[in-house]
Formats: structure tokens, C-alpha cells, sequence
């Protein structure tokens, strides 16, 4: 079984601070982010899906069909709003699911339920990243031999090494890396 990406749609808009009370605006912005994280599933590997949730009810004139292509469209309906159904879903896929929030109760809510959490902002940056031509890899420079990490102890106290990541970070980080 493959892998869930769930967008909070909404809250995606408004952490780009793209957010507005005019209907034709945040139309536009539901369509551009629809077709943004289009490329973006069309650049990730078969197994994944992505499910953008938005509160409400979808406009009569705007036709959000799944296209088939690893991309789906919810809009929230009778369960009230995107954060039940982001829950419901990260309950349903557990430690498959990624869900894409910056709302503190949806994240403890799918954390609970084993799911993987990322920041809307975190998110978007990662997706202007695979959406843009990639930069040329250049080779990382050799290391010499004055970085000793015990050299950085002074009281002893402290143990491990002071420049590596914390688990929560580098957690953080390898899910960032694998969307």
C-alpha cells in the first residue's frame, strides 16, 4: 500500500498569506494550489496520493473532479469542517499518512494517531523545491581533522555529539525529505 499526503487546503492558502474573504480570490487561489500540487504528484513516485481537503461545500461552478492522477479534492461538507476530516483520514492511514497542517489541535490529534505531521509552510517550500528545475549537486567539501567533537565538552556533563540534530528534528527532516 502506498502513501497519503492529506493538505489541509485552506490553511495551506493562508500560511502564504494568500488568504481573502473575496469568493473570486480564494477561488483563484483553490485553483492554483490544485494545479501546483498537480506538477508536484506528476514529479513523486505511483504509490502516492494526495488528498486536498477544503471546509465547505465545493461551488456549483467550479468542477473538482478527481483526475486520476494521484491528486484528490474534498471539500468537507456535512462532517463541518477540513480538521474532522483530516482526522478521520490520518486515523484511517495511521503511520502511512503525512498530513500537511499548521493547526495545533489537528497536528496532536494525527499525531495520536501514528501519522507523520508537516508544517503548511515546511510543505510549500518542498513543493516550490520539486516543482522548479533542480540546481546542479555539487560534491560536499572533505572534512579535515580539526572538527573533534570532544573538544567542545568543557564541564563533561553533557554526552553525545553537540552537532547532531535532535530525534524530533531529524524525524522532521527525513519526512520533509520524503515527500
Amino acid at each position: 500500500m502506498g502513501r497519503f499526503i492529506l493538505v489541509d487546503g485552506y490553511n495551506v492558502i493562508g500560511s502564504e498569506g494568500r488568504f481573502r474573504k473575496n469568493r473570486e480570490v480564494l477561488a483563484h487561489e483553490r485553483i492554483r494550489l490544485i494545479r501546483l500540487l498537480e506538477e508536484y504528484r506528476s514529479r513523486m513516485d505511483e504509490d502516492v496520493q494526495i488528498t486536498l481537503i477544503f471546509d465547505g461545500f465545493a461551488p456549483e461552478r467550479e468542477s473538482y473532479r478527481s483526475s486520476g492522477g494521484g491528486l484528490s479534492v474534498l471539500f468537507s461538507e456535512e462532517e463541518g469542517s477540513a480538521d474532522s476530516v483530516l482526522v478521520r483520514l490520518a486515523m484511517r492511514y495511521r503511520e502511512q499518512a503525512v498530513v500537511v497542517t499548521s493547526d495545533r489541535e489537528v497536528i496532536d490529534r494525527a499525531q495520536q494517531e501514528g501519522s507523520r505531521v508537516v508544517g503548511a509552510r515546511e510543505f510549500m517550500a518542498r513543493v516550490g523545491q520539486r516543482t522548479l528545475p533542480r540546481p546542479p549537486s555539487y560534491p560536499a567539501p572533505e572534512k579535515t581533522g580539526d572538527d573533534d567533537p570532544d573538544d567542545s565538552r568543557k564541564d563533561g556533563k553533557k554526552k553525545g555529539n553537540p552537532r547532531r540534530l535532535s530525534k524530533k528534528e531529524r524525524a522532521r527532516r527525513r519526512t520533509l525529505q520524503n515527500l
